[in-house]
Protein backbone atom coordinates (compact mmCIF):
# COMPACT_ATOMS: atom_id res chain seq x y z
CA UNK A 1 0.00 0.00 0.00
CA UNK A 2 2.51 2.58 0.77
CA UNK A 3 4.57 1.78 -2.40
CA UNK A 4 1.69 2.84 -4.72
CA UNK A 5 1.77 6.42 -3.19
CA UNK A 6 5.45 6.37 -3.95
CA UNK A 7 5.58 4.13 -7.06
CA UNK A 8 6.19 5.47 -10.73
CA UNK A 9 8.25 3.33 -12.45
CA UNK A 10 9.06 5.15 -15.36
CA UNK A 11 10.09 8.94 -13.00
CA UNK A 12 13.15 6.58 -11.93
CA UNK A 13 14.57 5.06 -14.75
CA UNK A 14 14.01 8.16 -17.60
CA UNK A 15 14.21 10.81 -15.41
CA UNK A 16 15.70 12.96 -18.18
CA UNK A 17 13.12 11.99 -20.98
CA UNK A 18 10.56 12.25 -18.30
CA UNK A 19 11.83 16.28 -17.15
CA UNK A 20 11.88 17.03 -21.08
CA UNK A 21 8.13 15.93 -21.27
CA UNK A 22 6.76 17.33 -17.94
CA UNK A 23 8.10 20.70 -18.84
CA UNK A 24 5.29 23.60 -20.09
CA UNK A 25 5.12 24.46 -23.82
CA UNK A 26 4.06 27.56 -24.20
CA UNK A 27 2.11 29.55 -27.01
CA UNK A 28 3.04 33.30 -27.66
CA UNK A 29 0.06 34.22 -26.75
CA UNK A 30 -0.10 32.04 -23.06
CA UNK A 31 3.89 33.60 -22.69
CA UNK A 32 1.84 37.15 -22.98
CA UNK A 33 -0.22 36.41 -19.77
CA UNK A 34 3.07 36.47 -17.68
CA UNK A 35 4.00 39.88 -18.50
CA UNK A 36 5.11 41.02 -14.85
CA UNK A 37 2.57 43.68 -14.91
CA UNK A 38 1.16 44.62 -11.70
CA UNK A 39 3.13 42.41 -9.56
CA UNK A 40 2.20 38.98 -11.44
CA UNK A 41 4.78 36.53 -12.43
CA UNK A 42 7.17 37.72 -15.15
CA UNK A 43 8.24 34.82 -18.19
CA UNK A 44 10.45 35.18 -21.04
CA UNK A 45 11.56 33.14 -24.15
CA UNK A 46 15.20 32.73 -25.36
CA UNK A 47 16.39 29.87 -27.92
CA UNK A 48 12.62 28.56 -26.99
CA UNK A 49 13.19 27.81 -23.54
CA UNK A 50 10.92 29.94 -21.11
CA UNK A 51 12.43 31.43 -18.06
CA UNK A 52 11.18 33.07 -15.02
CA UNK A 53 12.24 36.61 -14.29
CA UNK A 54 9.92 37.64 -11.74
CA UNK A 55 12.80 38.07 -9.60
CA UNK A 56 15.93 38.25 -11.38
CA UNK A 57 18.13 41.29 -11.04
CA UNK A 58 17.46 43.72 -13.48
CA UNK A 59 13.80 43.00 -13.75
CA UNK A 60 11.03 45.04 -12.34
CA UNK A 61 7.49 44.76 -13.09
CA UNK A 62 8.07 42.69 -16.66
CA UNK A 63 11.09 45.67 -17.09
CA UNK A 64 14.41 45.47 -17.65
CA UNK A 65 16.41 48.33 -18.49
CA UNK A 66 13.62 50.55 -19.64
CA UNK A 67 11.65 48.04 -22.38
CA UNK A 68 8.66 45.90 -21.16
CA UNK A 69 9.68 42.49 -22.14
CA UNK A 70 8.54 39.74 -19.81
CA UNK A 71 5.60 37.80 -21.96
CA UNK A 72 7.54 37.91 -25.00
CA UNK A 73 10.07 36.07 -27.03
CA UNK A 74 13.22 37.92 -26.28
CA UNK A 75 15.50 35.88 -28.28
CA UNK A 76 16.04 39.17 -30.14
CA UNK A 77 16.90 41.41 -27.74
CA UNK A 78 18.88 38.89 -25.71
CA UNK A 79 21.27 38.93 -28.78
CA UNK A 80 21.73 42.14 -29.23
CA UNK A 81 22.39 42.88 -25.37
CA UNK A 82 25.13 42.84 -23.56
CA UNK A 83 24.50 39.05 -21.79
CA UNK A 84 25.64 36.15 -21.95
CA UNK A 85 24.23 32.57 -21.72
CA UNK A 86 25.55 32.76 -18.02
CA UNK A 87 23.01 35.00 -17.20
CA UNK A 88 20.30 32.67 -18.34
CA UNK A 89 21.47 29.50 -16.61
CA UNK A 90 20.94 31.46 -13.32
CA UNK A 91 17.14 31.62 -14.10
CA UNK A 92 14.68 29.20 -13.02
CA UNK A 93 13.16 27.31 -16.30
CA UNK A 94 9.70 27.18 -16.41
CA UNK A 95 9.26 25.29 -20.06
CA UNK A 96 9.39 25.58 -23.55
CA UNK A 97 7.51 28.31 -26.29
CA UNK A 98 5.70 26.27 -29.05
CA UNK A 99 7.74 25.92 -32.13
Amino acid sequence: VSNSASSNPSSSSSSSVNNTSQQRVFTLTELAQYNGDNGTDAYIAVNGIVYDVTDADGWNNGWHKGMHLAGTDATAAFEGSPHSASILSGLPIVGVLEA
